[in-house]
């Protein structure tokens, strides 16, 4: 079959025929070039000839590859338009099937409903008949509201027989309460019936022993006789006196049998009690009327005054406005001196201009703001209290420039911007290529130390009076995820922020050696002027030790050994039990402040050199806790004593984990900018701490009405809110170091009045431990007193009636 009989579409037609022009041309081409051929006896006609077919072979390949090309890109776009039109069909289809399984569902659910075996199916209802018959305005109702109408029927009917039932246990009761006393009264019948057969037979016996000649015991059939004889006499008369056991011989039944053959039964009552005197009743009321006036006149005003609870007055309103941030606005004005010395005052004024423009244009967090200013002189103005300053930008001129460039001094706080004499701006220029620079370098400078006071912010109850432009939240989102999650990850690993801390640097290893190291020289050259730097913001102490046969936990993993690289290797997952805490004498609790602990290993000559393995590290920080550094030996040999120069690593890997513990910025490398930057950090921190420490006392002593609250806890918290307000007001001044110094203590005095010993041990004491300590004490006591006190107020009321009835 013939290619042309297999494509018929028109678009690929001229490819074809383009095609064999070209072949045809081809083999022109080749006819030419044949050595054989004797159309061209000369040489130069013949390459002619050639430079010729070629030129029109190349000119048919270019049409031929631009047909190719066309029929590759409507190839593409039939590809595309077929995938389109699949996914459509696929979509529909899609939606076929949900509509398929919508429908069966729909269809469950219908036949479920219409299959439910509801429980008014199974009612025992009266029949259908009888209810029209009693009810036959129902007789046109449909068949729902009828069975409606049968269930309320029901419902009455059962209600009224519910009442009946009652009622007839109530009637049920009461007859079983009135025949168990019925038997009660006969039990006690019983017993004296009993007692007088007794009494009867002992005075029968007694008759019959007397008017029997011989005095012999009757039988019980004779003293039946005698007995009936006796109470049908007529004329007979006797008189049986019965004493029982339980009774005073004093009162007595005596029986008696009456001329008309009835009995009678007298009982003689003992004789009343004599009245009380009145000096008795008159002795009774001073002994209750003493004891009621020790209770009232001694024994409440002492348990008042020991048991009563002491609340110094505390502003709750204020407390609650300080946490909810509506008192203070944290706002941070930095302030930057700007130095031209080769500029006139105009073009200085109109570039600090225009660079204040582009700031503020360029600026998402309106609470965190940059403000310019022109370096003075003047001493009027170094003697007032200004503003600190937070940069210096120095504008310096350089002839070989094209653009500008900047430098930021790493000793100082000091941005040194080189530029052209070409790029003043004139006077009249609005936005100045050399402002746009300005503002975008100190933009960069302090974009990390924006996201992470944004990032406080947004995490306190402050951030809804943070600013009326953007909120912290937007500050955020505009930072890139790379920043954000650095920042979120070195917050979570910082330590919490005290006013001392402890350091504590200790040697471990497995053997006897090294024994002993230059720590004194390592601590003054490499920690001392990082720790003076970071004075105006903590104190610290340093601690160090020597521990000798320091062995790895025994639940730790063995270190692997990785023949590829000849190291001994530990996985980043085992690295959290490599610190053996029960037996390294590491103390958490060295003075008040938090231990920062750096542990310095020298691995056993056998396992060195020893690593990280996959990132093949020798230290690692262990998050608000320390860090670690693996001092290996070199080539394996025993080191007996570290040098100064040894520790040099190891001491310079220690300053940094003690940067990134203390929350210190990563960003610029000056160390100066980065204190600056973590002063302003820590002021808003301490700042937020102490004023939701101080939302929390207050809904403390809200929450719990008998707690104390002692007068140093008044003391503390005007203390705080004093130093909170003074704070505030440094922060919006910009005199950031005074902002610091007053939160510090507006934070130790919220955490000293928070943690008062007298509050804390009160809450673990409810109201209910109260109740369990005075009942039983009181109870016995009371309840007597009570009792007396009860009667002689009855007595005394029935008296009165008395002499009122007389």
């Amino acid at each position: 079959m013939a290619i042309r009989d297999i494509v018929v579409n028109p678009s690929l037609l001229p490819v074809l025929n383009l095609s064999a022009e070209t072949r045809d041309q081809c083999m022109q081409l080749l006819a030419v070039l044949d050595p054989s051929a004797d159309s061209y006896p000369d040489s130069e006609q013949r390459a002619l000839a050639a430079s010729k077919e070629q030129k029109q072979l190349f000119a048919l390949l270019a049409r031929l590859r631009g047909l190719n090309r066309d029929a590759i890109l409507r190839v593409r776009e039939t590809k595309q338009a077929t995938a389109e039109a699949r996914q459509e069909i696929d979509r529909l289809h899609l939606q076929l099937q949900n509509l398929y399984y919508e429908q069966r569902h729909l269809t469950g659910e219908i036949a479920a409903c219409e299959s439910y075996d509801h429980k008014y199916l199974a009612l025992p209802l009266i029949p259908l008949e009888e209810f029209l018959t009693l009810h036959p305005e129902h007789r046109e109702s449909d068949e729902h509201e009828l069975m409606i109408a049968r269930i309320n029927h029901e419902h009455a009917e059962r209600e009224k027989l519910e009442q009946a039932r009652q009622e007839l246990l109530k009637r049920k009761q009461a007859l079983i309460a009135e025949n168990n006393k019925r038997k009660e009264d006969l039990a006690s019948l019983d017993q004296d019936l009993e007692r007088f057969i007794d009494v009867t037979f002992c005075s029968y016996c007694m008759d019959w022993r007397t008017a029997s000649p011989t005095p012999t015991t009757p039988t019980l059939l004779e003293l039946t006789h005698l007995v009936l004889r006796q109470i049908t006499l007529p004329n007979s008369k006797h008189a049986l006196v019965m004493i029982t056991k339980y009774e005073d011989p004093s009162s007595s039944h005596t029986v008696s049998t009456s001329p008309d053959h009835t009995m009678t039964v007298s009982t003689t009552s003992p004789p009343p009690p004599p009245p009380e005197k009145p000096e008795a009743i008159r002795t009774r009321f001073k002994v209750i009327a003493a004891f009621w006036a020790v209770i009232i006149f001694l024994g409440f005003p002492i348990w008042w005054k020991t048991t009563s609870i002491y609340r110094a007055s505390l502003p709750i309103p204020d407390m609650i406005d300080w946490a909810d941030g509506k008192t203070c606005r944290p706002v941070f004005p930095l302030e930057i001196r700007v130095e031209t010395p080769s500029l006139p005052e105009a073009e200085a004024q109109h570039l600090l201009r225009t660079t204040q423009h582009t700031l503020d244009d360029l600026n998402e967090f309106s609470a965190h703001h940059l403000r310019l200013k022109l370096s003075n002189d003047n001493v009027e103005e170094q003697l007032e209290e200004t503003a600190d300053t937070a940069l210096t930008v120095r504008l310096l001129p350089q002839d070989d420039l094209v653009n500008p460039k900047s430098v930021l001094q790493s000793d100082t706080t000091q941005l040194d911007v080189f530029y052209s004499p070409s790029q003043i701006p004139p006077l009249s220029s609005s936005n100045p290529p050399l402002s746009a620079y300005i503002a975008g370098e100190l933009q960069q400078l302090f974009t990390e130390e924006k996201a992470i006071i944004a990032q406080i912010l947004s995490n306190s109850h402050a951030s809804s009076a943070v600013a009326t432009g953007q909120p912290s939240s937007a500050v955020l989102s505009s930072v890139s995820p790379q920043l954000a999650d650095s920042i979120a990850k070195r917050l979570r690993r910082s330590m919490k922020y005290a006013d001392t801390y402890h350091l504590a640097f200790s040697l471990f290893t497995p053997g006897a050696e090294p024994s002993s190291w230059d720590i004194q020289a390592a601590v003054h050259e490499y920690i001392t002027p990082l720790l003076q730097a970071f004075s105006p913001i903590s104190n610290f102490t340093v601690d160090t030790q020597v521990q000798l046969y320091a062995t790895f936990a025994p639940t730790a993993p063995a270190p692997e050994y990785d023949e590829g690289l000849a190291v001994w290797s530990l996985k980043p997952e085992d690295l959290s039990a490599f610190i053996n805490a029960a037996e390294w004498p590491l103390s958490p609790s060295i003075g008040p402040g938090p231990t920062i602990n750096f542990i310095l290993y020298v691995p056993d000559a056998a396992q060195s050199p020893l690593v990280v393995k996959d990132s093949l590290a020798t230290s690692w920080v262990v998050p608000q806790w320390g860090g670690v550094f693996l001092l290996n030996p070199p080539n394996g040999t025993h080191l007996h004593h570290l040098s100064h120069e040894a520790l040099q690593g190891a001491f310079m890997t220690f300053s940094h984990q003690l940067l990134t513990l203390l929350g210190a910025p990563t960003t610029p490398a000056a160390l100066p900018f980065r204190l600056q930057t973590l002063t302003r950090i820590r002021a808003a921190s301490l700042l937020l701490s102490a004023s939701s420490t101080m939302g929390s006392l207050a809904r403390l002593t809200e929450s719990l009405p008998s707690i104390p609250i002692p007068a140093t806890v008044a003391a503390s918290v005007a203390t705080t809110l004093s130093h909170l307000t003074s704070a505030c007001e440094h922060l919006r001044r910009g005199r950031f170091q005074a902002a610091l110094a007053d939160a510090r203590v507006a934070e130790t005095a919220a955490e000293r009045s928070f943690f008062e010993k007298s509050m804390v041990g009160q809450m673990y004491f409810p109201d209910e431990h109260k109740v369990a300590v005075y009942l039983p004490l009181l109870g016995p006591i009371g309840v007597p007193l009570i009792v007396g006190l009860l009667k002689e107020v009855k007595k005394a009321l029935a008296m009165r009636k008395a002499k009122k009835a007389s």
